[in-house]
């Protein structure tokens, strides 16, 4: 530091001499009685007196210093980094005219590269804040979790500017630099505002029908994610193709109006859940399929079935942020979640079932060996329902119309014996 330091005043003061000797200004001695700064320069050239005054100002200078607290650092500056900023040329030239024998500087103290100095503080105390995060795992026991904000630091830059520059006008000294705290706009609390538990729907299945409960596994893992505002879910699109390829397997399907054997038997048990999780959550149903035939896990007009064929679920999050579902297994239990941002507005869900529909006269069906008639499946009435919305919201309740559907019946198949060829054609006998 110190071979810095006097490196720089030789160098200021072999241009303070070229500047004296270009100026013609290198022979003349100052008169008799002349002082600059109270140092006698009686006799001596311009760059003689010049040596011995800047002899002087850096003996000064060693004993000044700078010293900047900034948070739990302390950054000091002195010689070379601090300098005087003086007149020093025109005051010899002022004295080598005998202009007066006692002559005063005016000096300035200086941070050579204040504007650098001061960045680099500010650069280095420097912490950025983050937001708390929402941290979503569809997979975990809490599926949602959330991490705190980080609060950052930043220093008053133009502040430091000024309180440097007020120090070192003084002569140097300390500066405490502000150090201001930041933090971020979105905090634990306003996360966890954006995260709560909205809805949960479950529906029950029973687990000795393998198949099936694969695929309704398979499914709710398959659509658990987030949407974003104003974004549509589309239960297809989450779920893929109910195909062998992507693991799933033959199992009991309703098509058109009959139980049947079918790849992904069972998907609609999961699509019906996550309806009635997003009707209770306030979402918008924006496509829904009711099935041909009423279905045991949930009351009628609130199934919603699906297919690879056009029949989707969709429904739009308009509740102004993101939204997180979680769809999962339990046992013989079917839930489905959703989070987020809680409206004021709580959802009921009510059935009514308004007619039904009387069963055809069974199917007989001749089994050869048979000794007497056995029902292969039970007569079912069909049913007429409708479903309706009840919107509670600042004190009041409102109740809404969703949907009116129609179940068809189910037609009933009785085993019988052969009847003897007389008794089935009496008119030949």
């Amino acid at each position: 530091m110190a071979k810095r330091f006097w490196k720089s005043i030789c160098a200021g003061l072999a241009a303070l001499l070229i500047c004296f000797a270009g100026s013609g200004f290198a022979q003349p001695r100052l008169p008799r009685g002349c002082a600059v700064e109270g140092i006698d320069v009686s006799g001596k050239t311009l760059g003689e007196a010049a040596a011995a005054v800047n002899a002087q100002l850096a003996r000064e200078l060693s004993q000044k210093s700078l010293t900047v607290r900034a948070g739990n650092r302390t950054y000091v500056f002195r010689a070379p980094d601090l300098y005087y900023s003086t007149d020093l040329r025109s005051v010899l030239l002022s004295a080598s005219k005998g202009k007066g024998k006692e002559h005063t500087l005016q000096k300035r103290l200086c941070l050579a590269g204040e504007e650098r100095a001061v960045r680099g503080i500010c650069a280095d105390l420097f912490v950025r804040s983050q937001n708390a995060r929402t941290v979503f795992d569809p997979h975990a026991e809490e599926p949602v979790r959330f991490l705190p904000e980080v609060c950052g630091r930043c220093v008053n830059g133009a502040r430091l500017r000024e309180q440097i520059r007020a120090a070192l006008e003084g002569g140097g000294g300390e500066v405490e630099a502000e150090v201001d705290r930041v933090c971020p706009p979105v905090t634990l609390r306003e996360a966890k505002e954006n995260a709560v538990l909205l809805s949960r729907f479950t529906t029950y299945f029973n687990r000795e029908s393998a198949n099936r409960a694969h695929n309704i596994a398979l499914a709710a893992n398959s659509v658990c994610g987030t949407v974003g505002a104003g974004e549509e879910f589309s239960f297809n699109a989450a779920a893929g193709e109910r195909s062998q390829k992507n693991g799933y397997l033959p199992a009991p399907v309703i098509l058109s109006g009959e139980f049947t054997e079918g790849v992904g038997g069972g998907v609609c048990q999961v699509s019906t859940t996550i309806y009635n999780a997003a009707l209770l959550a306030g979402m918008r149903i924006t496509e829904y399929h009711p099935h041909s035939l009423a279905v045991g896990y949930v009351p009628p007009s609130f199934d919603a079935m699906v297919s690879g064929s056009g029949c989707d679920l969709r429904f739009r999050n308009e509740t102004g942020g993101r939204i997180y579902l979680v769809c999962r297994v339990s046992g013989g239990a079917l839930t489905a979640e959703i989070y987020g941002r809680f409206s004021g507005t709580v959802y009921e869900r009510e059935s009514v079932v308004t007619g039904s529909i009387p069963p055809p006269e069974p199917e007989r069906r001749e089994v050869a060996g048979a000794s007497e008639e056995r029902e292969l499946r039970a007569p079912k009435a069909g049913v007429k329902s409708e479903g309706y919305l009840l919107i509670h919201t600042g004190g009041k309740t409102y109740r809404r119309r969703l949907r009116r559907d129609s179940y068809a019946p189910v037609r009933g198949i009785i085993e019988c014996p052969v009847l003897p060829e007389n008794a089935a054609n009496p008119q030949n006998g």
